[in-house]
């Protein structure tokens, strides 16, 4: 078939997917950077950008309103103005938390929500008004022009915005640099628009043009404030670090995170002293984080060997060149994921201290599950001794506290024969095979180590009775915290809404209500496509979080993993597109093909336990794009490939998929685990199988 006359649309269209990807994905980073790293913001970014996406897709379908009839100028305002909100919606992300929320308080999940959509609205809506008025501009010229070919178009884009982005920008480019070179490519496409240019549009590209300069010239200006001077700003392939200074105190923020302060002596003390009390003689040890002044402490005990493992390179450097990490005899600093480093090692240790935040993410969570636990056990030393730590509780224990802390404590008692619950600043986890002290004033006293706060403030922190009650609170039936099933995570997304006073139910009810409204006015075509879009999105958030669980650095791969999830839709759509067969049995078999696909992948996690190479996910990607991109223009063809039909498909695509986001990340996954979240998509999948089976193929 020979390929019409387009005016140049397709270029437009193909650079505007490498933009919106790009622009998604340096978005996750402010919002993870506001939000404490919490990853279920992901979730919520990803739906919101496609409900706004879907909405502006409807918004699209037969436009009749003169202000806004298809031409190549209006195309190039609206492309315009895509930059323009992209470069907006970062400033407004940065700035506007603290302005809406007391600064430094934790946001309820609603808020959240809310703050997410009010800042993503304007560059989502108009993304996925874009796609299908560009159809109409192209159709404008010819009016036999294929609705697949811009959805390849779009797609073709997306791969190539994410691949670029995973690739390259993420490692050598801070946000508002990427939003410079991924928007290059849209403005350039514009002068290949045929007709584009008027007046209004030539305005609106030297606009855009200001915008991005004045972002890249005042990006660290337009950095959130914080309490303190900001004394260095860097963009890690990580995440972002900060390093305040406030009344001599040195503090770094990563993701927006305090991780590091240059003054804890109290509870440097009380990481240290109390595993390592327990050890005659600690000559190698393994330091996963650290805390102001933990260093010199670990020096007492004159150490062999001091491993500390720190994820990002460029982090480490700066706790030494800013003296939050001292140099001592025998220290190396190993700048690799921990988990992945004692996989690789066989090293044993006299004592594995592990000091990470609360396990409120799945980041630092896998650092708290059975899985973890189980490796370090494997690399202690006869006799030795680890420990780790949650935020500590007062006399009053709340029922989800419990939970937690029964939690760690039976998981841990899985491995070590002894587990020992010392409070304190933190409620310190102390695990050997060998049974713990807990007089450690007296241990320090014997081993001749000289402390200040341990031994002038110690009978307040440390106390039998305290010791007593916190040991007797471990309910024995709760269930382990494991790497699949991660029950931290449960507690933590429970308590997120538990601590400001709200309940799921009602948003749950709305939207339940909202989904069974949009399905009673769609087609049996587009509840495939539908479902399509719900297990694609899915799939792609099992991936995330289990390269998470596994790996620790999403940011890093977060781009990669949508890069494969989009690789395989673009020759799926070109093979759907050539389809000359039964399009309801070609429907029927991409359907059972990708519950096959999702029962496979299921089978290799009851088989996976310490990890699974990153290449299974990738290719498991590739294959289940692959199929959703196939069926895509064969519901297309079914349903007419009018223009009404093809910005109705786009929705169905887009609205299955914000369900798919919502369903795996905030239900799925905390509440049944990976494995079940993915036999669930598989059953979604055969549902739509017999659906499939229905439809009337007018061919």
């Amino acid at each position: 078939m020979k390929r019409p006359d387009d005016g140049g649309v397709r270029g437009v269209v193909v650079a505007t997917g490498i933009a919106s990807v790009a622009v998604q994905l340096v978005c996750v980073r402010e919002y993870l950077a506001q939000f404490q790293g919490n990853e279920i913001v992901i979730a919520l970014i990803f739906f919101c950008w496609l409900v706004f996406g879907g909405i502006g897709t409807v918004a699209a379908k037969g436009i009749r309103n003169r202000a806004l009839r298809p031409s190549p100028p209006l195309l190039a305002i609206l492309s315009c103005l895509l930059v323009i909100f992209a470069v907006g919606q970062v400033v407004a992300i940065r700035w506007l938390r603290d302005l809406i929320f007391l600064h430094g308080t934790s946001v309820g999940f609603f808020p959240t929500l809310g703050y997410v959509a009010v800042t993503i609205l304007p560059f989502a809506l108009l993304v996925g008004f874009v796609l299908p008025y560009s159809l109409s501009v192209a159709r404008c010229r010819s009016t036999r022009y294929p609705g697949n070919w811009v959805y390849m178009a779009d797609n073709a884009g997306d791969v190539a915005g994410a691949a670029v982005f995973s690739f390259a920008l993420v490692h050598w480019l801070t946000p508002f640099q990427t939003l410079l070179v991924v928007h290059l490519p849209l403005l350039a496409s514009l002068f290949r628009l045929e007709s584009a240019f008027c007046r209004r549009s030539a305005a609106a590209l030297i606009t855009a043009m200001l915008a991005l300069g004045a972002g890249v010239a005042f990006e660290d200006r337009l950095l959130p404030a914080r309490e303190g001077r900001r004394i260095h700003y860097a963009e890690s392939r990580y995440g972002r670090i900060e390093v305040v200074e406030s009344e001599n105190l040195v503090t770094v923020f990563c993701d927006g995170v305090p991780s590091l302060f240059s003054q804890d002596q109290a509870l440097a003390e009380e990481i240290v002293h109390f595993p390592l009390s327990q050890v005659d003689r600690p000559r190698r040890l393994l330091l996963i984080s650290a805390v102001g002044g933990m260093m010199a402490e670990v020096a007492k005990y004159r150490p062999e060997r001091v491993d500390y493992v720190e994820l990002d390179p460029l982090a480490a450097r700066l706790q030494l060149r800013f003296g939050l990490v001292e140099p001592i005899d025998g220290l190396t600093v190993i700048a690799q994921d921990a988990r992945a480093y004692l996989s690789q090692i066989s090293t044993r240790y006299d004592a594995i201290l592990v000091t990470l935040a609360e396990p409120e993410t799945f980041q630092v969570n896998r650092f708290y599950t059975a899985g973890f636990f189980e490796l370090a056990k494997k690399h202690l030393a006869p006799g030795g001794v680890f420990s780790f730590g949650i935020d500590g509780v007062a006399d009053y224990i709340s029922e989800t506290r419990q939970q937690k802390l029964s939690s760690l404590a039976n998981t841990a008692g899985t491995y070590f024969n002894h587990v020992m619950l010392m409070p304190g600043q933190r409620l310190l986890f102390v695990c050997r095979d060998r049974p713990i002290g807990t007089d450690i004033p007296a241990l320090l006293e014997q081993k001749g180590i000289d402390t200040r706060h341990i031994r002038r403030y110690y009978a307040g922190d440390l106390t039998g009775q305290r010791i007593r009650q916190l040991n007797d609170a471990v309910d024995p039936g709760i269930g382990q915290n494991l790497d699949l099933s991660p029950r931290l995570m449960r507690l933590s997304f429970v308590g997120w809404f538990a601590r400001h006073g709200e309940s799921p139910r009602w948003f749950a009810l709305v939207l339940s209500a909202a989904v069974l409204a949009y399905l009673t006015r769609i087609s049996r075509p587009q509840w495939v496509l539908l479902t399509t879009g719900c297990v694609n999105i899915g799939a792609e958030m099992v991936a995330i979080f289990i390269f998470q669980v596994f790996y620790g650095y999403i940011y890093l791969q977060i781009g990669v993993l949508v890069t494969v999830f989009l690789a395989g839709l673009l020759p799926g759509a070109w093979a759907g597109g050539r389809f000359a067969g039964n399009r309801r049995r070609a429907l029927m078999i991409g359907d059972l093909l990708l519950c096959l696909l999702l029962l496979m992948f299921a089978l290799i996690l009851v088989v996976a336990r310490q990890g699974m190479p990153a290449m299974v996910l990738y290719g498991f990607g590739l294959a289940v794009s692959f199929c959703c991109g196939f069926q895509f223009p064969v519901v297309l063809m079914v349903s007419g490939d009018s223009t009404a039909a093809a910005a109705n498909s786009f929705s169905a695509d887009l609205v299955g998929a914000a369900i798919g986001v919502l369903l795996v990340s905030l239900v799925l996954i905390p509440f049944l685990g990976l494995l079940w979240a993915t036999l669930c998509l598989a059953g979604i999948k055969l549902g739509s199988f017999l659906v499939a089976g229905t439809i009337h193929d007018p061919s």
